[in-house]
């Protein structure tokens, strides 16, 4: 009974709101990521969420997530090939978010250090996506 109070205290949701989404049949695809390695894959994310947007404002939920740094990437997958498109100079030609991170105000790849959060309880974080013309 004393684990799972403890294991109750020093985890929350994380609430993610992604904006400017396809309503389309194509999948989006969020994943949460605790370091360097996995996030610059996109790989091995400790958890990850699949849905088909039905309005152009969508809300997935983490849950019992410990404490700690964290960064989300988000894709829609327009062509449903289960992967992000790459263009020239290796640019998503599918709309892309990542958590603190602007691509008007970088046209650098996002990396973890620029990406990650701290969560230290319930939170809320909206992560606008790309048009392909940005």
């Amino acid at each position: 009974m004393i684990t799972g109070f403890v294991f109750g205290q020093n985890t929350a949701n994380l609430t993610v709101s992604i904006v400017n989404t396809e309503v389309t049949n194509s999948k989006l695809f969020v994943g949460l990521y605790d370091n360097e390695a996995s996030f610059k894959q996109k790989l091995s994310a400790i958890d990850s969420i699949m849905i088909i947007p039905k309005t152009k404002i969508c809300e997935v939920i983490f849950q019992n997530i410990p404490m700690g740094n964290y960064a989300v990437a988000v894709f829609q997958d327009m062509n449903n090939n289960g992967k992000i498109d790459l263009g020239k100079l290796k640019i998503p030609t599918e709309p892309v978010g990542i958590s603190n991170y602007s691509v008007r105000k970088s046209k650098l790849p996002p990396t973890f250090k620029k990406a990650k959060f701290t969560f230290c309880g319930d939170t809320l974080i909206f992560i606008p996506l790309t048009q392909k013309d940005q």
